[in-house]
């Protein structure tokens, strides 16, 4: 084998130093650190770390004498526990023999709990224990026995008929119509309550609310006009007017009433009111709606035996005071919110619709109008029209001649439609408002008449709202007629004629025939249905077969 050869040259060397240096490959991806500068040694010296008690102590063997001392500790520590537990019941032992000679301790002393603990080694330990003698043990009343509940054994809460104050008594005249300024939300004092909003959203306010009554004593006057009776009282009246509203000064004074706690009304369970929705007596709470029910009677029957079309303030005020009247008979206060007084005081329209409801049905009869498009009708209907209309003659007994003054019998015959139907009525549960009867309820009879008489006056009939806008100045007129032109010519015989048309009131118009079966022919439906079953359907056939085969 040849040696190598080796080549001594100075241009090669010269031609290798001049050779250019090979670039860099690049890197394959970043996870490639070879080209990243690296130190050649750690920063830290590894022999300079010491292990730690616990790495130190890993996989080390504890010899056999620190086995021996470790159990002899652990025996030493159970010696001593045991002894500490010996001399505390020798203590307590020590402190219970000194307290027996002295009084029983009291059942709330402080008693320790250290006695929990055995002890082996007390050999006397019931010497400790002393008798107490023989306790009085209370007898243990039987309970009652269970039994399961669902919805047909559940008890009910008890719950108020809202009828229940609709016939209470009425009040004594010297103790109603009084406002009871204790309730710091009653709608003529103030405009605001949590349930106060009518139902469009906004505040009813009061137009008296600016001017509150003294709160000093317990009730304010009653406002009366100049000759000392009410504010919605008219004159024909004599009964009313006699009565005065407070006692006089030799008679003794009514008793005292208690009043109860005032309480705040509550909607009934589930209700939320809502924008744009009228308010009802039903939305309220059960003792609430019976509250509201009476006091809407007292005035309606106020709006028609007193004043027909008050205005917005006597409104307010009569609201408030039927509704003082209904708490104290009924022995209960509740406060009188606005939403509540909107309530009471929309029955006065209500009430004004019932007495136009007991005229309608019966006028065009009565008064001999007629229907038809034929010119003869037409005209016949146009002259009975302005007959009645002039002077006022619907309403007299006989309207050709003017005799009978309010006496027509149609009048009769619309009181019991409404104010008299039945013994539950206004005109029986509010007798004081209603004998005899008021010159205003006469005038609302009078108004609705003309009203009437007026949708006849082109000969066909053209029904019309009984609105206070367009009524209201006929009814005053008809208001005056009756006060001045016809009670006070006779007061006397004018009063007794108008109890008598109350007695009138109060007889029941005649029945309605309630049944089309009498005795004998409910003893004939009787066999009938003796000899049927009921169960199939061709048991007449075959009777009606056999009827014919006879």
């Amino acid at each position: 084998m040849a040696p190598p050869r080796f080549v001594d040259s100075d241009a090669d060397s010269d031609d290798e130093q001049c050779a250019p240096a090979p670039s860099k490959k690049p890197r394959a991806s970043r996870d490639d650190v070879s080209a990243n500068a690296t130190f050649p040694e750690r920063t830290r010296n590894p022999s300079s770390r010491k292990p730690s008690e616990k790495q130190a102590n890993i996989g080390m063997i504890i010899s056999p004498p620190q086995k021996e001392n470790l159990a002899a500790a652990e025996r030493r520590l159970a010696e001593a526990t045991k002894e500490i537990h010996r001399l505390r019941k020798k203590t307590n032992k020590a402190a219970a023999q000194v307290q027996d000679t002295n009084e029983r301790p009291a059942d709330d002393d402080y008693e320790s709990e250290d006695n929990d603990f055995e002890d082996d080694h007390n050999p006397n330990f019931a010497t400790s224990i002393r008798s107490l003698g023989t306790l009085p043990v209370t007898p243990q009343r039987p309970g009652a026995p269970l039994r399961k509940t669902n919805k047909a054994n559940a008890t009910k809460t008890p719950s108020i008929s809202s009828r229940a104050f609709k016939n209470l008594p009425e009040l004594p005249p010297d103790q109603r119509d009084q406002i009871d300024s204790t309730p710091p939300h009653s709608p003529l004092f103030c405009g605001t309550n949590n349930a106060d909003e009518d139902d469009n959203g906004t505040d009813f306010q009061s137009p008296n609310a600016e001017t509150p009554q003294p709160h000093s004593s317990p009730r304010a006057p009653h406002h009366t006009d100049d000759h000392g009776t009410s504010s919605l009282q008219q004159r024909g009246h004599p009964a009313r007017d006699k009565r005065p509203h407070s006692p006089s000064a030799s008679s003794d004074p009514p008793p005292k009433r208690t009043k109860p706690k005032v309480k705040d009304p509550q909607f009934r369970e589930g209700f939320v009111p809502k924008s744009g929705v009228k308010p009802a007596v039903g939305d309220y709470e059960p003792i609430v709606e019976a509250l509201l029910i009476r006091a809407c009677a007292e005035y309606s029957a106020r709006i028609v035996a007193l004043k027909g079309f008050p205005d917005p303030t006597l409104q307010l005020q009569s609201a408030e005071e039927c509704y003082n009247n209904t708490c104290l008979s009924a022995n209960v206060r509740y406060k009188l919110t606005p939403r509540m007084t909107k309530i009471i005081t929309k029955r006065g329209s209500h009430i004004r619709g019932k007495i136009v409801e007991g005229f309608r049905p019966v006028f065009a009869g009565h008064y001999g109008f007629k229907r038809g498009t034929s010119k003869a009708i037409i005209a016949a209907n146009k002259l009975k029209s302005e007959a009645l209309l002039r002077k006022a003659a619907f309403h007299y007994k006989d309207p050709a001649t003017r005799s009978g003054y309010a006496e027509n019998s149609i009048i009769t015959d619309a009181h019991h439609s409404y104010i008299f139907k039945n013994k539950k009525s206004l005109g029986v549960t509010f007798e004081s408002y209603f004998n005899p009867i008021p010159a205003a309820y006469l005038a609302l009879d009078f108004t609705v008449l003309q009203s009437l008489a007026q949708e006849w006056s082109t000969g066909v009939h053209v029904p019309a709202s009984f609105t206070e806008k367009d009524m209201l100045k006929a009814y005053q007129t008809h208001l005056t007629d009756i006060n001045e032109k016809w009670i006070d010519l006779n007061p006397e015989v004018t009063e007794k004629l108008r109890r008598k048309w109350y007695n009138q009131g109060l007889v029941p118009a005649e029945p309605e025939q309630s049944t089309n079966i009498d005795e004998e022919d409910q003893n004939a439906l009787r066999l009938e249905l003796e000899g049927r079953t009921g169960d199939t359907d061709t048991e007449n056939e075959d009777e009606n077969e056999d009827n014919m085969a006879a």
